[in-house]
């Protein structure tokens, strides 16, 4: 069972055929994370970053 960390943000699942609304706990500057969303499965990096833009 995953452990629910406050404060937390919510996300919406951008698949089309989703669009789950679900929390993603708020981290500190500069840190980003890996969820999944737990309705479809579709994976994400958040928050996004714009340096990860820029370097590609």
């Amino acid at each position: 069972m995953a452990r629910i960390i406050r404060p937390t943000w919510a996300i919406r699942c951008v698949n089309s055929g989703c669009r789950k609304l679900f929390e993603v706990a708020m981290l500190d500057e500069g840190k980003q994370q890996e969820v999944i969303c737990p309705e479809c499965g579709e994976h994400y990096v958040y928050p996004p970053l714009n340096d990860d833009e820029t370097n590609e």
